[in-house]
């Protein structure tokens, strides 16, 4: 079978969806098929093209048997506004799907992410060449573009919307995150039939910890004796994380607040956190983040209180698996809210209120038996829904029925 696949994100990217992209793609390849990556350079979540790959123009590479292209696109310093991510968004998907067209005919086409433009691109793409074309929607992102009021005219956001929603009805299959996401889209006339909810994956092995928590905490210059409580990924407008500077200038447990990761509002928080009890490291490699998580007490997740409609983030799959409690500054409806309350793995609080992200904190530091089970029940919960190697298995035989279908 020959995939061409159109994603915005991919690895040496670890935050978001470039890791589950990169996942299929080296499952397929490994199989013997022929996979074609059209991406960007890797920019996510610094906002910045990584210094190893900013020569101009087009860059070949050959990953773990994946043939990825990184094309040249207009990638913003600063996201925050409309415009801008019209023209991130627009400006990647022209050069996408020209690209694609001129690539030898794929038996199936599929494409990665939030970013409805690049949809669309590439249901021309496939319609020109008469193949069957996958959307896996990572987020459905004019919902969550309002949440975060990057998108403020109702008007807009509703003509944004039909157009975003109306691409997904011409894909042969549509896989979400979600039953939130599928009921959503069958609200607004996808049939039953083109949707199937495919959740996010985790290598479950790939969490074993190297090193002792003392030994891990000393090498990332962490206090072995002080309660950890840990934040990985984007530090981005959607994820809200003053409520985490704030509870952690105001706490009294003598924890760390440890954020790991990077994105635009690095800087704002790094300012409005107290030094003493807030911490700020960048991505870590998988093994020393298998080590960190195993040397912390509590994982932390954070959204603004607008964000409901958005994807589960990537991160609160990682903890479960990590076998962490989750604390969990959500929207009670949001799907976050939902996966921690359906996995029994953390508590949830109301959202942008660091009053209650410190009592919460502070109750679940106080008792560790609570904590090692609800870690216990996020581990299994993990263990049955997002085990990666089942997780790919599954995408690709719904490829491979496709790719059946195109040859017949």
């Amino acid at each position: 079978m020959r995939v061409v696949v159109l994603g915005i994100n991919y690895p040496p990217e670890v935050a978001g969806i470039a890791p589950q992209t990169a996942a299929l793609c080296r499952h397929l390849a490994a199989r013997g098929d022929e996979v074609v990556m059209l991406t960007a350079k890797p920019h996510y979540p610094a906002w910045r093209v990584s210094t190893s790959h900013r020569q101009s123009g087009f860059i070949r590479q050959a990953l773990d048997g994946v043939r990825v292209l990184r094309l040249p696109s207009y990638i913003p310093a600063r996201p925050g506004s409309l415009i801008r991510r019209l023209l991130y968004d627009g400006s990647f998907a022209l050069v996408a799907g020209l690209t694609a067209l001129v690539l030898p005919r794929a038996d199936v086409y599929l494409y990665v992410g939030a970013q409805p433009a690049l949809a669309v691109a590439t249901a021309l793409v496939a319609r020109i060449r008469r193949r069957p074309w996958v959307a896996k929607v990572a987020d459905l992102a004019v919902n969550a573009g309002a949440a975060v009021a990057l998108i403020r005219n109702p008007t807009l956001v509703s003509v944004l919307r039909t157009v975003e929603y109306a691409t997904y009805k011409r894909a042969d299959v549509v896989l979400l995150l979600t039953e939130g996401f599928a009921e959503e889209l069958l609200r607004h006339g996808l049939s039953e039939q083109q949707l199937q909810v495919v959740r996010d994956s985790e290598d479950l092995a790939d969490l074993t910890p190297t090193t002792s928590r003392s030994e891990t905490r000393r090498r990332h210059g962490l206090d072995p004796d002080r309660p950890l409580i840990t934040h990985i990924g984007n530090i981005g407008r959607k994820q809200g994380l003053q409520v985490a500077a704030q509870a952690a200038s105001e706490d009294r447990t003598g924890a760390c607040w440890l954020l790991v990761g990077d994105g635009p509002e690095r800087p704002a928080i790094e300012r409005s956190a107290s030094a003493a009890r807030m911490r700020v490291l960048p991505f870590l490699s998988r093994p020393d983040l298998a080590d960190l998580l195993a040397a912390s007490d509590v994982a932390l997740l954070t959204q603004r209180r607008r964000v409901i409609d958005a994807v589960v983030p990537s991160k609160l799959v990682t903890y479960m698996a990590a076998g962490l409690p989750v604390i969990a500054s959500v929207h009670t409806s949001s799907e976050a809210a939902r996966l921690i309350r359906r996995a029994h793995c953390g508590l949830v609080v109301e959202p942008e209120v660091p009053a209650l992200l410190r009592a919460a904190t502070a109750s679940l530091l106080a008792d560790p038996d609570r904590r090692r089970q609800l870690g216990a029940a996020g581990r299994a919960f993990a263990e049955i829904e997002f085990d990666r190697s089942k997780v790919v298995a599954r995408q690709a035989t719904i490829l491979d029925s496709l790719a059946g279908l195109s040859h017949r």
